[in-house]
């Protein structure tokens, strides 16, 4: 799968709207699918995916929301005929900087709470 990048500047240095909403969500979906364990397959989109994390890793409603809004976006690119450029290509980059980061946070603290049998 793609590589995961650390700063929205590495996704703005796409001038092609497309190209960074795919390759964004491309490496959130790796992330979820990697790193959380969510199901994957060609039945299963991206909105299941996140609910699947959401229930089973305590998401907050506020990183629920940023990850519905970006696969919102790339939905409506792909499938919109009439939606064909990102409203603020800053703002879509932030978000998906800013969700990473949590979601990797989400990641560290749950791979290093002790656990005693």
């Amino acid at each position: 799968m793609g590589a995961v990048f650390s700063s929205s500047s590495s996704y703005l240095q796409y001038k092609n709207d497309y190209e960074l909403v795919i390759r964004a969500t491309k490496d959130l979906e790796y992330l979820l699918e990697t790193g959380f364990g969510a199901p994957s397959g060609k039945t299963v989109g991206l909105h299941d995916k996140i609910t699947f994390v959401e229930s089973n890793h305590k998401l907050t409603q506020d990183t629920v929301k940023k990850l519905r809004y970006l696969v919102t976006i790339r939905n409506k690119l792909v499938h919109d005929r009439n939606f064909n450029k990102l409203p603020d290509r800053k703002q879509f980059a932030k978000s998906y900087d800013t969700v990473e980061k949590e979601l990797k946070d989400k990641l560290k603290e749950s791979s290093s709470g002790c656990v005693i049998s």
